[in-house]
């Protein structure tokens, strides 16, 4: 079912079959979601943090596969980030696509 709203959502994928080519990715949609929505306090360069842990940066891909747990929990069943108000519901299928496809190929990066 989650698959049938993410086409829907995502336009038709160029292969189905294989879930490492995903409709979203860091260079198409990651890197610019992370800098809007949560660079402000997880960016290695940010002064002022707001409470986030100093460890916890989503500056690059491989960082955001290191939290990717975490942000799926927060964010998408939480929904207690960001601060201040929350995702779109396209964003949320976004993301979620996102973090599944950097679980399952996080051994092909």
């Amino acid at each position: 079912m989650l698959l049938f709203f993410l086409l829907l959502a995502c336009g038709e994928p160029s292969d189905t079959s294989d879930p490492c080519q995903p409709s979203v990715d860091w260079d198409s949609w990651g890197h610019g979601f992370f800098l809007t929505w949560c660079s402000s306090c997880h960016s290695a360069t940010t002064e002022d943090r707001h409470g986030a842990p100093d460890n916890a940066v989503f500056d690059q891909e491989s960082d955001v596969l290191l939290w990717r747990d975490r942000i799926n929990i927060r964010v998408l069943q939480q929904q207690d980030m960001p601060v201040g108000g929350g995702i779109s519901d396209i964003d949320q299928i976004y993301l979620q696509e996102y973090l599944l496809y950097l679980e399952l190929c996080e051994e092909q990066q």
